[in-house]
């Protein structure tokens, strides 16, 4: 009897513990995804290159299986360049949100996989200034500000290395509206340009932000 009660107390108890890796239904998890710019990893919409940044995701679980999420988008990126006889000052900057919805998978003890959907919207923009050093001439390129705005189906999945600590991936496929605005070109010696923006619709493949850390409360 004693030894059936023992039993039972440690299943308890492991199916306890389990339980506890992961978010239940009324939990709020947060995590933190670093975005290494337009060259080293694709972040696209509300993520998109606007420099490097970080992206935040935030989700409340309404059931175990079930979450709603947001994620904020915030980059820049200002850094001057010494060429011969030139300095060139380059300033990106930006930001995105999404709002949307996962759907988790039983997956293990450690693992919860999920897909989802986000609706996103994001700004960017850029400015380019060089100067000659000799002469003080400068050349300035501002622009174009760049609106987007798409929706975006996502598969990923969380892995609890502690209890309620997560590394979560993530990757997906976006349907995206776009519209730039003017970009003007200005000269010491020359009269302003300006070249007309316009509009697109694309699809693109996306990883996002690579590999986030995540917690669970």
């Amino acid at each position: 009897m004693k030894k059936l009660f023992l039993v039972g107390a440690l299943a308890l108890f492991s199916a306890v513990s389990a339980q506890e890796f992961k978010p239940t239904a009324g939990d709020v998890t947060v995590d933190l995804g670093v975005a290494g710019g337009l060259g080293n990893t694709t972040i696209n919409l509300p993520d998109q290159g606007f420099g490097t940044g970080a992206m935040f995701k935030a989700r409340y679980f309404k059931t175990e299986n079930i979450a709603y999420r947001g994620t904020l988008f915030v980059g820049n990126t200002s850094e001057t360049n010494n060429l011969p006889n030139e300095k060139e000052e380059v300033n990106v900057y930006g930001f995105g949100l999404g709002f949307g919805m996962e759907r988790h998978f039983t997956g293990t003890e450690r693992l919860s996989p999920y897909v989802g959907g986000d609706v996103l919207l994001g700004y960017g923009s850029m400015n380019i200034k060089s100067t000659e050093i000799t002469t003080g001439d400068v050349e300035e390129l501002k622009g174009p500000g760049v609106f987007r705005f798409g929706v975006r189906g996502v598969f990923g999945a969380d892995y609890y290395i502690a209890k309620r600590v997560f590394l979560g991936v993530e990757a997906g496929l976006g349907l995206m509206y776009e519209s730039e605005g003017d970009t003007t070109f200005k000269s010491t010696n020359n009269p302003d340009v300006v070249t007309k923006g316009g509009s697109s619709f694309r699809i693109t493949p996306e990883v996002v932000t690579g590999i986030r850390v995540g917690f669970a409360f």
